[in-house]
């Protein structure tokens, strides 16, 4: 059976242009009807939505303290960005 990756993995995948990449995982999306996606962010700060069977596993995250230190990826609707008041236009 195949280890699942945990946040903080280091991963290998292949780009959508055929390039060998890697990174680490900041996000899991877990849905019923497909296969697990990961989020992955490359050392260039590039990111990439994977399947689970696309990646390779390189090293497993050292600890839970080191995964809480990557950056985690969050939703531009996570927290409101609305004008000040009194800002102009």
């Amino acid at each position: 059976m195949k280890r699942p990756f945990a946040l903080g993995d280091l991963v290998a995948f292949q780009s959508t242009t055929g390039r060998a990449s890697q990174g680490y995982v900041i996000h899991k999306i877990v849905e019923k009807r497909q296969p697990t996606i990961f989020l992955i962010e490359c050392h260039d700060h590039r990111r990439a939505f994977r399947f689970e069977t696309e990646l390779t596993l390189i090293a497993a995250a050292e600890s839970p303290e080191a995964a809480s230190q990557l950056p985690r990826f969050e939703s531009p609707l996570a927290s409101p960005a609305f004008a000040s008041a009194g800002v102009e236009d």
